[in-house]
């Protein structure tokens, strides 16, 4: 299985690199459809959300393709690199909090926030816990 992927083109790596994005914007959706029903002097910077989010897919789309090609080495994009991780840890740290808030707002059985965290980060299985709850909470907004 691995030499199949050392075989694959820049191309065929970059649109694998693209799966992060929907990960992105399901965690932005979380806090932003979230962070509406906290009440306001609870809730988090909105355009904290934005920021945290559009960083990672800025450097996914553009950044990350140009070290593929090789036009970029890695010396000059580390920095640009560790900072969208930082984007996204911190967008998991901030979206588990929006979600303990919100189950404290309106008085719900309160998450545990380490499990959720961590629901977040494994999100390939934490969808799985997360998306029922999530989809009930919704529901509650409207």
């Amino acid at each position: 299985m691995t030499e199949r992927y050392l075989r694959k083109t820049a191309k065929e790596i970059f649109w694998l690199s693209i799966l992060g994005i929907p990960y992105l914007i399901w965690m932005y959706s979380i806090g932003i459809e979230l962070n509406k029903k906290i009440p306001k002097n609870r809730r988090l910077n909105r355009f904290l959300f934005i920021g945290l989010s559009i960083y990672p897919i800025v450097y996914t789309c553009i950044i990350f393709p140009l070290f593929i090609t090789k036009t970029l080495n890695i010396n000059s994009i580390m920095t640009c690199h560790i900072g969208a991780m930082l984007c996204v840890f911190l967008l998991m740290i901030l979206t588990t909090i929006t979600i303990i808030r919100f189950e404290q707002s309106e008085k719900l059985k309160k998450s545990n926030g380490i499990k959720v965290f961590f629901m977040l980060w494994y999100f390939i299985f934490g969808v799985w816990y997360l998306q029922p709850k999530l989809n009930e909470y919704i529901k509650r907004i409207k």
